[in-house]
């Protein structure tokens, strides 16, 4: 009996130790690999230039196309007016919003560069008008006519941040020509797919201006585009405008739509 028990515990042992020698390699593999893990370098962030070209895409999906716009504005909660607009974008600098209310008809907004104009049926030659102005309730002509940031601004910083517990890239942006609609924004951009969450824009005196957040999307021809956006006026807190973005039809827009001596159909 003495002999069997010493060779069972010998046996015990030797299989131990063996388990042990097996198990001794499996791992330091496993703790070679998170070493590895933890000194491989993260995913190499796009620059602040192409995050702003990315996220631009939303608002810009196509090169010339067209898209209706509704702007329901609310005050106190309440809708106070509503509004629709049939807008025609060509490239980063061209644009050409149309008024579709009836007591609105032979109404037009051209924007060409740095310049915006203004025309109405009864008067025999456009009015130039800013970007600031006031086109329905907090939304201003160049909210809905200027619709490119990386032809407007420049980004100055970029810091990871997070917004409604999403991962977030902040953008902060300065004008680089004088006729852009703001002199200065913040913008959030989300980390995981690079589309708008929300902005502060900013006069040129560095006072808060307004502040959108932007919605919902929605795919159209493979591209997410943005489909709903809301404008708070940060001087009057008792206003709320809605952007609703409807029927994107991409279409290879004539020039002389843009041209200023070209008289719309109106």
């Amino acid at each position: 009996m003495r002999k069997d028990s010493r060779w069972n515990k010998g046996w015990l042992t030797g299989g131990v130790l063996a388990v042990g020698l097996f198990l001794q390699p499996v791992a330091e593999a496993q703790q070679a690999s998170a070493q590895a893990a933890k000194a491989a370098p993260a995913a190499a962030l796009p620059t602040a230039e192409e995050v702003l070209a990315l996220a631009d895409r939303s608002k810009n999906g196509f090169d010339s196309f067209v898209v209706d716009v509704r702007i329901t504005n609310y005050r106190k909660g309440v809708v106070d007016k509503v509004s629709n607009y049939q807008v025609s974008i060509k490239g980063a600098n061209k644009s050409l919003v149309k008024f579709v209310e009836a007591e609105d008809k032979g109404k037009f907004l051209l924007t060409v560069d740095d310049f915006m104009w203004f025309y109405l049926r009864s008067a025999s030659r456009p009015v130039r008008v800013t970007p600031l102005q006031r086109l329905s309730g907090n939304a201003s002509n160049g909210d809905v006519a200027q619709t490119s940031l990386v032809e407007n601004y420049s980004p100055v910083s970029m810091t990871e941040d997070v917004v409604d517990g999403k991962p977030a890239l902040l953008l902060e942006l300065t004008a680089r020509r004088k006729s852009a609609t703001y002199q200065g924004a913040r913008y959030w951009v989300a980390r995981e797919d690079y589309l708008p969450l929300k902005a502060e824009f900013f006069f040129g005196s560095g006072k808060p201006s307004k502040r959108a957040v932007f919605t919902e999307y929605q795919t159209v021809q493979g591209r997410r585009v943005l489909r709903r956006q809301e404008i708070f006026d940060l001087l009057r807190n008792e206003e709320r405008t809605v952007l609703e973005y409807s029927n994107y039809v991409s279409r290879d827009l004539p020039d002389k739509m843009f041209n200023k001596n070209f008289r719309q159909d109106l």
